[in-house]
């Protein structure tokens, strides 16, 4: 009888051993991540009454990942699209105030009108998703479908035509870094130097991952550099694990990697992880909300 070798997949499948060249990713990562700029202003001013607010802007996020995990798509393509969609809100206006190009002209005054009319700040955000599935997914995936799934709500044409507002005021840069792929890279260079079971490196990346998707849907992340997410993301992973010794063992390797490379300064690490507390306790919460729920239909 022949005999057929099935491979169960772990957790670190998803990390490189390669540490020299994932440090070389990463060192990569955060130039780039420079380069586009992290627009700690952003565009939401709680004092002007006719602008949208950091709620509203949560309500698309979460109905980004309605979307994606309707489709079966990665929840991280919802996080490249916001980051266009803020990086163009927060910068575009800015970039035109010198410009005689049309298209970046218009891209300003879009910036400018969008967080304050609901639809066009809608059609930006879908704009933003095509755009991401375009660039990060392998699906065949045109506007005339995501129209139709809109209910033609928006048509086809204004769907393109924002596509090339979008990707002007944004200089055609769109493959921004995201935190999921800057933790993994930390992660992959901490791999060879920590000595702890699969199970525990599975829910440290668990973990992580739900943390960087929580705070895609808070407005106040979108101002901070995406390193300083994930690696504030990563610190607070550590501390769900349950032995302390591992726990010691990762914080180590990740205080080395803190020295190695050009980070945000510890304090603004410390103050990214005493903002993730109160959405994770409101995740938490809904949580609670929605299985009573269950249990009173039931």
């Amino acid at each position: 009888m022949k005999m057929t070798l099935q491979l169960t997949a772990t957790a670190t499948d998803s990390l490189s051993r390669d540490a020299v060249v994932m440090a070389d990713t990463l060192t990569a990562m955060i130039n780039r991540e420079q380069t586009f700029s992290w627009h700690e202003d952003g565009y939401i001013n709680p004092s002007d009454a006719t602008m949208t607010t950091a709620d509203d802007r949560k309500s698309l996020v979460n109905w980004c990942y309605l979307f994606v995990d309707h489709l079966q798509l990665s929840r991280e393509t919802v996080a490249s699209a916001m980051e266009m969609v803020d990086r163009f809100l927060s910068t575009a206006g800015k970039s035109a105030s010198n410009s005689a190009d049309a298209d970046v002209v218009r891209a300003a005054s879009v910036s400018y009108e969008a967080p304050r009319d609901q639809r066009k700040l809608q059609l930006l955000t879908i704009t933003g998703m095509y755009v991401s599935i375009k660039i990060n997914e392998s699906v065949a995936f045109s506007s005339d479908l995501l129209a139709e799934m809109c209910s033609r709500y928006y048509s086809t044409e204004e769907i393109e035509d924002m596509e090339r507002v979008l990707l002007s005021g944004l200089s055609w840069r769109c493959h921004a870094p995201t935190a999921l792929q800057i933790g993994i890279s930390i992660l992959s260079i901490i791999l060879p130097s920590v000595d702890i079971p699969e199970e525990t490196w599975g829910i440290l990346m668990d973990e992580m991952k739900y943390l960087i998707e929580l705070t895609v849907l808070d407005y106040y992340f979108s101002t901070q550099r995406t390193s300083t997410v994930a690696l504030a993301a990563i610190y607070e992973a550590i501390a769900v694990i349950a032995s302390k010794q591992h726990q010691e063992l990762l914080r180590t390797s990740l205080n080395v990697i803190m020295e190695r490379f050009d980070f945000d300064h510890s304090k603004k690490i410390t103050e990214l992880r005493r903002k993730l507390h109160p959405i994770i306790q409101d995740d938490d919460a809904d949580e609670c909300s929605l299985e009573e729920e269950h249990t009173v239909l039931v």
